[in-house]
């Protein structure tokens, strides 16, 4: 019987959706991630306290204010110590049903960026000898995710994760996980 652990593809967290009414800044809908990056630090189980946050979020750091009252959307966001891309898709319902709404309304998709191309070619996982699944474990904590994040995706536990994570800092001669990113930001070959 075989016994190897296939390595499964590389797949990033699902993206943030939220549906605002143009005219108030109101959401009309937004799925589970959406609350979660909004309302960071608070828990996402729904509470009207985190919903409130939300939009105060919204106001806050995915509007940016132009000249003469225009408006427009940022294009990444701070939520934590993460960085998302957010981009703005305009919509409009001229289907005549008021339940729909009137006027326009603009979909948010909130994503993290995908991994560095200098990860996902291996270059810098070679020259620091790190092993296929060390590599992998690179490429989910450049992309912010924490010790259960990546336990979850890797399908292992946080003990192995963290484990990997003690010989990848060994290998790379540093000894915190912001000194792995930066080492690698410190070996990008042209």
């Amino acid at each position: 019987m075989n016994n190897k652990r296939t390595i499964p593809k590389e797949t990033l967290p699902s993206p943030g959706i939220l549906l605002l009414d143009d005219a108030s800044l109101c959401p009309v809908a937004f799925n589970r991630e959406a609350l979660q990056i909004l309302a960071f630090p608070v828990r996402s189980e729904g509470s009207k306290h985190c919903q409130t946050e939300v939009l105060r979020q919204i106001k806050a750091k995915l509007v940016a204010g132009l000249p003469k009252g225009a408006r427009s959307y940022v294009t990444t966001l701070r939520s934590g110590n993460r960085t998302y891309l957010c981009r703005a898709l305009n919509l409009s319902f001229d289907g005549g049903e008021e339940e729909f709404g009137k006027g326009a309304s603009t979909l948010l998709l909130i994503e993290r960026p995908g991994v560095p191309a200098h990860i996902r070619e291996s270059r810098v996982c070679r020259k620091f000898g790190l092993s296929p699944r060390e590599c992998q474990v690179v490429a989910l904590l450049v992309k912010g995710m924490t010790t259960k994040e990546v336990a979850k995706e890797l399908n292992l536990s946080a003990n192995t994760v963290k484990s990997f994570l003690r010989m990848i800092m060994a290998k790379m001669g540093v000894s915190t996980r912001a000194g792995v990113v930066g080492k690698l930001h410190e070996n990008i070959q042209p």
